[in-house]
């Protein structure tokens, strides 16, 4: 019956075996004609896009290392730089500070140099002081002994006793 019943599709529909041989043998050529024309280009684009995928892929890896090892020597650059820098900073500190040593011996020097023309100066105005004192001492003791004595007396003596006076009064 099924037999019969398939025989009478065939013959509704208009088909018979051949025909359906013919299309069943299109229908395998068009498949292999597609597979052939489509498929296999498609596939081969589709690897093409993926190569092309990974080689972008892997060249983002390469320039994401490169970018990495890059920081790393900008950091690295910075750290060498700031030490130079600090370097540097303490290199000028030294130098100002030996410089500042020197000015404080220059102007200690200086303050000496003034200190020992201030003594100089003052032993000789000292000595000029004693000097005038001695003359106006022994001028007065002249005009003194002259009037005690109502008596002249010589410049020789007058000098001996201002002496022993002086001598008197620098030792007290």
């Amino acid at each position: 019956m099924s037999v019969l019943l398939s025989a009478n599709i065939l013959e509704v529909f208009g088909l018979d075996w051949v025909s359906i041989l013919i299309y069943l043998g299109n229908l395998v050529l068009l498949i292999a004609v597609l597979v052939l024309v489509l498929y296999k280009p498609v596939r081969n684009m589709l690897r093409e896009k993926r190569k092309n995928l990974d080689d972008v892929y892997q060249e983002n890896e390469r320039l994401k290392a490169e970018s990495e090892s890059l920081r790393a020597q900008y950091d690295k650059m910075v750290v060498e730089m700031k030490l130079q820098n600090a370097k540097a900073a303490a290199e000028i500190a030294e130098v100002a500070q030996n410089r500042a040593d020197e000015i404080l011996k220059e102007a200690q020097a200086q303050a000496e140099a003034v200190i020992g023309a201030a003594k100089k100066q003052s032993a000789t105005q000292m000595e000029q002081l004693k000097a005038e004192y001695r003359d106006s001492v022994n001028k007065l003791a002249v005009q003194i002994a002259q009037k005690l004595l109502e008596r002249e007396i010589s410049e020789k003596d007058n000098a001996a006793l201002i002496e022993q006076v002086l001598s008197d009064w620098e030792s007290d």
